[in-house]
């Protein structure tokens, strides 16, 4: 159970830091020439089928696309594919990068490479509004589409919870150990040092390893964790400012400064908004 609940946490943490670009979207009915062998990918790719049939191979496995499912290809595997001359298919698409730090989101969760959509129409719809925004030249488009890709990352990888997982590779079990220590000893001092030690590495070579891994370096990284438990904490308990600092390794006043800093309000005010009854014993500092 232990084991599920940092799961979730490391699976949550890889999410939080992820970027996301489109680089491209279409509908296309595929020609005899739609036809590749062993092709490296070299971007993650939707293929949303609607009509015909056709071929895909990955990892090992064929597959022969049916309406209504939806194909999450990853960079970095080799792919290949072909038409049924008979009955071309036809199929929504779209180009992406989906990364934490320097690292394909996709390399560090294991998914399915295919699921049967269960609302068709809102992702044909998706696809839609994504073509839309991309030939749009609105000065808002770059957002728009982000928050579209993310919905639909969002509910593949939610249709997909009994299988996903962290995947077990030689570039993600290093992190893993590192954000799994760190989930586990948020009220306590960690130092770089400490970190690196963990994986064997020099503290200065760490570092880089740490901020190509998610993005961030790793006092910046151990900051937000411990405001976001404190944020759950102060929305979703009882205990006093003082003791949400307790837990999370920082000093009171430190505590007060740096939430604030983040959040725009102390922790006193964030626990008024959330609805939550405050505990204010020890919170004389809580407005700084």
């Amino acid at each position: 159970m232990e084991q599920d609940k940092l799961q979730l946490q490391l699976l949550r943490s890889y999410l939080d830091n992820t970027q996301i670009t489109l680089q491209m979207a279409h509908y296309t009915k595929v020609g005899a020439n739609w036809r590749v062998t062993n092709m490296m990918t070299d971007v993650n790719r939707f293929y949303f089928i609607r009509e015909g049939g056709g071929w895909i191979h990955i990892r090992g496995k064929d597959y022969n696309p049916k309406a209504g499912e939806l194909y999450l290809l990853p960079a970095g595997m080799k792919l290949s594919y072909a038409p049924d001359n008979a009955d071309p298919l036809g199929k929504y698409w779209c180009h992406f990068s989906a990364t934490v730090g320097d690292v394909n989101l996709f390399q560090m969760l294991d998914l399915p490479h295919c699921i049967q959509v269960r609302d068709e129409a809102r992702l044909e719809k998706q696809f839609q509004r994504l073509l839309e925004l991309h030939a749009s030249p609105s000065v808002s488009a770059p957002l728009r589409i982000k928050a579209v890709l993310f919905e639909m990352i969002s509910e593949y990888i939610e249709q997909s919870e009994s299988e996903l997982h962290l995947a077990a590779t030689s570039s993600t079990s290093k992190i893993n150990i590192v954000l799994s220590y760190i989930e586990r000893h948020l009220a306590e001092p960690i130092s770089v040092e400490e970190l690196a030690k963990l994986i064997h590495f020099h503290p200065n070579y760490f570092m880089h390893y740490f901020k190509s891994m998610m993005g961030l370096s790793p006092i910046v990284y151990i900051n937000k964790k411990r405001l976001e438990k404190a944020r759950r904490m102060l929305a979703t308990t009882d205990l006093s400012v003082s003791a949400i600092a307790e837990e999370i390794g920082l000093e009171l006043y430190y505590f007060s400064r740096i939430f604030k800093k983040q959040s725009g309000l102390s922790p006193s005010e964030y626990r008024k908004a959330s609805g939550k009854a405050l505990i204010e014993d020890d919170e004389m500092l809580g407005d700084l």
